[in-house]
């Protein structure tokens, strides 16, 4: 009898611990690093002015309301909540706002880390070394972070990039990609090769544009 009892006295708390498990894995998933909202209230800053990012927050009814802390940690879902409104008052798709807001992303970046950024000179040997480098960077200085993962091949003349995270962002992706290449003076084309529904994985292409 007492064995019995000893038995599922452990397996209760071994179904305890995995639900704990589970539930910070599902709160890890769903935040993001405060950085990542501070620069989009800039963007917004930046692209309709501050009185326009006050009516957005606003509207997105945030119990902080949109005071982001860059060391902090806030939900993800406040950052879709942001660009749907924007999206609204706007007209503009939200894919193409997070297109957009990659690309100033980026140029952020190139600030923001310049000791990072400056061993690259060429958008590809950056895109080559997200995982390896700029990722494990990202994680000396946050250590909670949980950076998308960022694969490269070659397929011909083309280089493959792809991006898998827990968060729905591959248009920001997509972005950050493109502002690399800009910013880098990159003269391939970016191309989709496709992405899935809840934008949580996606692949480019940088093409080779021909001159004929």
């Amino acid at each position: 009898m007492f064995e019995t009892t000893g038995l599922r006295l452990k397996k209760r708390w071994h179904d305890a611990c995995i639900h704990f498990d589970l539930q910070q894995c599902k709160l890890v998933e769903g935040i993001m690093k405060g950085i990542v909202f501070a620069e989009l209230t800039g963007f917004l800053d930046k692209t309709g002015g501050e009185l326009f990012t006050e009516n957005v927050l606003d509207k997105a009814g945030l119990e902080h309301g949109g005071a982001y802390s860059r060391v902090g940690n806030y939900p993800f879902a406040e950052a879709e909540r942001i660009v749907g409104i924007a999206s609204e008052m706007t007209g503009n798709p939200a894919s193409e706002l997070c297109r957009a807001f990659g690309i100033y992303l980026f140029e952020r970046f190139t600030v923001l880390y310049q000791d990072i950024l400056s061993a690259y000179t060429d958008a590809e040997s950056l895109l080559r070394h997200v995982n390896d480098h700029i990722h494990r960077e990202v994680r000396m200085m946050y250590i909670d972070a949980r950076p998308p993962q960022i694969e490269t091949h070659v397929e011909g003349d083309e280089l493959i990039v792809t991006y898998a995270s827990h968060r729905p962002f591959a248009h920001i992706a997509h972005g950050l990609i493109e502002g690399a290449m800009k910013h880098f003076g990159d003269d391939r084309q970016l191309v989709w090769r496709n992405c899935a529904e809840d934008g949580r994985a996606a692949s480019f292409a940088l093409e080779t544009t021909s001159s004929g």
